[in-house]
């Protein structure tokens, strides 16, 4: 007896501070068009299940960066994943669906259909997001000349997928059992965006993100970030008003269309009144991209449930004159209380090449304003960026040490990583022959091919030496309190494993 329509899950790996929203839309269309369908998050999950274990780091590592795992890990892991697809299976489900973020989801959804698919064979399995969408947006080959999509369908390890948008798609799918690859090759339009029900978190494990979902973060910034613990994701744009070199969103969302701030400001006061959630996070590129969108929500917000809501996203320092102190007290009595911003370096040189269109003096109004409004900041910096050199990576390192008055968890600073060289960004695409971009000679299945590449017209940006800049951000960050102790520990790790993972590529 089939007791769901649809099974929705959200796969490792991500790390991220609120309930997914792909599931909860997808299951608020399932509801929408009288079909009955539930949601899980196993990205969460799988982080609280290995959270402190001492094979934590070669899980992530593996789910990251494909990299092997030592035999415990191994075991550990598989017995996990062996589990959760019985677990599905026996959710009696018509379809289980997989949303893929990143193509950082692609392993854990590889080896869970595999399970699935030896216990019954015959479940139907839909995969869908831009983890999946990748290879076909980038046209990039997997493995023989094929993409990663038509390998698992030919496999026969999973049986429809929708490469981008499938809002559109899915009750026809669902309703009609529809198999193989589909792809629109459109992007939801503005007005298809604003008539989006509101995703439905009723069926996530509300204590599971009370207790855990925040794991990255003491004790004290969850005090200033949340009010309960439990934030809802929504979207109120897709695509991004910039289109910085090192991203590829433009890859899969072409265009930047928003919803009308007034809508927004409804979706998030319908989960609040209908699910009692107040916190939300904004899983927009960024959510001051239209600043009459951005002005309208917070407005809306401000005048029906002032300092009621609470929510945080990506922001970005705008030139000067686009953003006012007024703008800044809006968001504070709207209910920001917290943005991560894309700062990516302190050198105005290397920020310029990224098209990230701000300066150091619209950076420094930006910090200011949101300390003086009370709204917490954290920056992500990477190092290795292809045009920087060391005296750029020192303009970083003076820029982090300028704020060190302003206390963590009021500025926090995440390290982020070094520059992964991605297709379907522009620096893969249009870049790379400009700049004279090759690949190092390494091993097959050591590390990640998309941090081996170098520049001849920067030949002093080695692989070694981007590490070695972020190992240098880290320690500068822990040793003056920017970061927490756990995202010290992973972070250390990995700088410590892309070395040893170098070394070993050249024996």
């Amino acid at each position: 007896m089939i007791k769901y329509h649809a099974v929705f899950v959200y796969t490792p790996f991500t790390k991220i501070d609120a309930m997914p929203m792909a599931p909860a839309l997808l299951k608020a269309i399932c509801n929408s068009n009288g079909l009955k369908a539930t949601t899980l998050d196993y990205n969460l999950e799988l982080q609280i299940a290995y959270y402190n274990k001492k094979i934590a780091v070669d899980v992530e590592q593996y789910l990251m960066f494909f990299t092997k795992m030592s035999v415990e890990a191994y075991d550990w892991y598989h017995q996990w994943v062996e589990e959760k697809a019985k677990e599905l299976i026996n959710l009696k489900s018509n379809w289980i669906g997989f949303s893929l973020l990143s193509y950082q989801s692609l392993t854990f959804t590889h080896d869970i259909c595999y399970y699935i698919k030896k216990f019954k064979p015959k479940q139907k399995i839909i995969l869908g997001g831009p983890g999946i969408s990748k290879d076909d947006n980038t046209n990039h080959s997997y493995k023989n000349n094929k993409k990663m999509s038509d390998v698992l369908i030919e496999t026969g390890l999973c049986d429809t997928i929708v490469i981008n948008e499938s809002e559109s798609l899915l009750i026809d799918i669902l309703l009609n059992n529809k198999k193989g690859k589909f792809n629109t090759n459109t992007q939801l339009t503005a007005e298809e965006l604003n008539q989006l029900p509101a995703p439905s978190y009723i069926d996530y494990k509300l204590d599971l993100y009370k207790n855990n979902s925040n794991i990255f973060l003491s004790a004290e910034q969850k005090s200033v970030l949340y009010t309960h613990d439990v934030a809802a994701t929504i979207t109120g744009s897709k695509g991004c008003v910039r289109r910085c070199t090192f991203c590829d969103v433009f890859s899969f969302e072409p265009k930047f269309v928003f919803k009308d701030g007034n809508r927004i400001a409804d979706e998030m006061i319908e989960i609040y009144e209908k699910q009692g959630i107040t916190n939300f996070m904004l899983s927009d590129s960024l959510i001051n991209g239209s600043m009459k969108a951005f002005r309208q929500m917070n407005t809306a917000l401000a005048k029906r449930l002032p300092r009621t809501i609470n929510y945080f996203g990506e922001y970005i320092a705008r030139p000067k004159g686009q953003t006012t102190a007024d703008d800044y007290h809006l968001m504070a009595e709207a209910g920001c209380k917290h943005v991560t911003i894309g700062v990516e370096s302190g050198s105005e040189a290397v920020r310029t090449h990224m098209k990230k269109k701000f300066t150091n003096d619209d950076l420094h109004l930006m910090i200011e304003s949101l300390y003086n409004v009370g709204i917490t900041q954290e920056w992500n910096i990477m190092t290795g960026y292809v045009t920087e050199t060391r005296k750029d990576f020192e303009e970083t390192l003076a820029l982090v040490k300028k704020y060190k008055d302003i206390p963590f968890p009021k500025m926090s600073v995440n390290p982020v990583g070094v520059l992964h060289l991605l297709p379907g960004s522009p620096l893969y695409d249009t870049h790379a022959r400009q700049l004279d971009i090759t690949w190092e000679d390494v091993k097959p299945g050591v590390g990640l091919i998309y941090d081996y590449w170098y520049s001849k017209q920067n030949p002093d940006n080695t692989f070694i030496n981007r590490v070695t800049w972020w190992t240098e951000l880290i320690e500068y960050c822990h040793t003056n309190g920017y970061m927490t102790e756990y995202r010290y520990k992973t972070k250390k790790e990995m700088a410590d494993r892309l070395i040893r993972e170098w070394n070993k590529s050249k024996n």
